[in-house]
């Protein structure tokens, strides 16, 4: 009997990145849940998260790509519709989370700044796993859970004493 896949819903999005050059980097339980031996090891997460490159041109491409594949895009105080210069530069200044979605539910959260590291520290040795013939570039699990530990909030800790004791029982 022929395994069957199911599609990642990501993948499109993660291959519009790969051929425009779109410097990124999964991470969160997103990025976590790639190093998974099984599904049994893997996390529920609501939404995807990706650590890009916080540069004018390449901040410019992520939200040009994700509106054009029909996302919306937004911040905790709302959605941006008509992204001017100086809204994007204030944006990188501050390292504003953006939030895309789509009316199916798909939530991409694009960091432009995480606990613990810069961009090029985990673009740096970033892993590749190859979904549906797609290279996705994804933080090591080692900073991905250092990450964790030191944004050390309720739902972090919660996950690593979690993600702790399946490591225990392999």
């Amino acid at each position: 009997m022929k395994r069957k896949t199911f599609p990642d819903p990501y993948t499109a999005v993660i291959n519009r990145f790969n051929q425009t050059g779109v410097r990124y980097v999964v991470v969160g339980l997103a990025g976590i849940n790639y190093y998974a031996k099984n599904p049994a090891e893997t996390f529920g997460t609501l939404d995807y998260d990706l650590f890009i490159e916080p540069t004018l041109a390449n901040v410019r491409k992520v939200i040009a790509h994700l509106q054009d594949m029909k996302f919306d895009i937004g911040t905790k105080t709302g959605v941006l519709n008509a992204v001017k210069e100086k809204d994007l530069k204030r944006i990188i200044r501050e390292g504003t989370t953006l939030i895309a979605t789509t009316s199916d539910g798909l939530m991409i959260e694009v960091l432009l700044k995480i606990s613990g590291f810069l961009f090029a520290e985990l673009e740096r040795d970033a892993a590749t796993f190859t979904v549906h013939g797609i290279p996705v570039r994804v933080g090591r699990l080692s900073k991905l859970l250092e990450s964790k530990r030191i944004a050390n909030r309720p739902k972090d800790r919660q996950f690593l004493k979690r993600y702790r004791f399946l490591l225990e029982s392999d």
